[in-house]
């Protein structure tokens, strides 16, 4: 399963949302200040979408499709300048998770996003996960493709994807928070870890 396409002419009232539910959390944002955030009126708000719930799911589901992106062009990058698999893996990981936990932790509302995103959009985020688990298994078999690491016998690119992806969620959502300044290295260290149990060296 692949994310939506997000209406285009959609986005920018979504990327303006977002902005609104960074400022105010989920729970204190009324329609009304959300639509004076995005330059509408109530009635012009309520022409796109029929309540606050389905805005923000519109902007979680925008703001999820961006991340990705941001994901695979740091993968790039990386493969670019001939970083290795853990690095390459990581620059993935911290582009696609790593900004948005970094903001969600330094946001006095961010516990609320967070368990606004849960509570109210549990079918997106599963169907995030899928497609972080697909990404992450595409940028293996990459890997292997170029040389860069083997699959050891019994183990499936498939296999370290997902391990990779339940990985960075385990980083997303750890309990107390991993601290900002050390979100990056995380996702770096469960890389190494997943890898080294499952490949060798190309």
């Amino acid at each position: 399963m692949t994310l939506q396409t997000i209406d285009r002419a959609k986005t920018k009232i979504l990327r303006q949302a977002n902005e609104a539910f960074r400022a105010f959390g989920y729970t204190d944002l009324t329609m009304a200040k959300l639509a004076e955030v995005c330059g509408l009126s109530r009635r012009g708000l309520y022409h796109h979408y029929k309540n606050k719930e389905e805005v923000f799911r519109a902007g979680l589901r925008l703001n999820n499709v961006e991340d990705f992106y941001a994901g695979d062009v740091a993968a790039k990058a990386a493969l670019a300048r001939g970083a290795n698999a853990v690095d390459v893996i990581a620059d993935w990981l911290d582009a696609r998770f790593g900004n948005t936990r970094r903001n969600i932790g330094a946001m006095a509302n961010g516990r609320d996003l967070n368990d606004a995103a849960f509570r109210l959009a549990s079918d997106i985020m599963i169907e995030i996960s899928y497609e972080s688990n697909r990404r992450l298994t595409e940028l293996v078999i990459e890997l292997v493709g170029r040389g860069e690491i083997k699959l050891r016998a019994g183990v499936t690119a498939e296999k370290i994807g997902r391990m990779l992806g339940d990985g960075a969620r385990g980083v997303n959502q750890a309990r107390p928070p991993i601290p900002n300044s050390l979100i990056g290295q995380h996702y770096r260290d469960i890389t190494e870890a997943i890898l080294f149990g499952s490949v060798t060296l190309g």
